[in-house]
């Protein structure tokens, strides 16, 4: 997972250095489908801290590639305090409905494949 966020960052540089980029990453629900499909994008679960399995792989997989959150989250499908400090950033970065609760509910789940600009990378 670490080599699609590499990526996205070269190739961010090499548009930057004004080099030429033959397929830039997309971004939003299309690149989420393409990386993160643990679940169907459509399938959007209530996620609590405790869970397991792959409601949490794809919460772990979004903050991971489509947030600014600092810290690398394992998508080891297991929604420990790393996966909880994630979703916080979200909730706060992106100023979700219910406030930063750690739940991931219907307005995170949306913050999540569409966040704010400020709070996407």
């Amino acid at each position: 997972m670490r080599t699609h966020r590499s990526a996205l960052l070269l190739g961010t540089l090499v548009l930057a250095a004004g080099g030429v980029l033959a397929s830039a990453p997309s971004a939003g629900a299309t690149a989420a489908e393409d990386n993160c499909n643990y679940i169907s994008d459509s399938a959007r679960p209530t996620v609590h801290p405790g869970d397991k399995g792959n409601n949490v792989r794809q919460v772990q997989c979004l903050i991971d590639f489509y947030s600014k959150y600092p810290t690398w989250i394992d998508v080891d499908g297991d929604y420990g305090q790393k996966t909880a400090a994630g979703v916080f950033y979200v909730q706060t970065c992106n100023g979700t409905t219910g406030g930063a609760d750690g739940i991931v509910g219907p307005s995170t789940w949306s913050r999540l494949y569409n966040p704010k600009p400020a709070c996407a990378l």
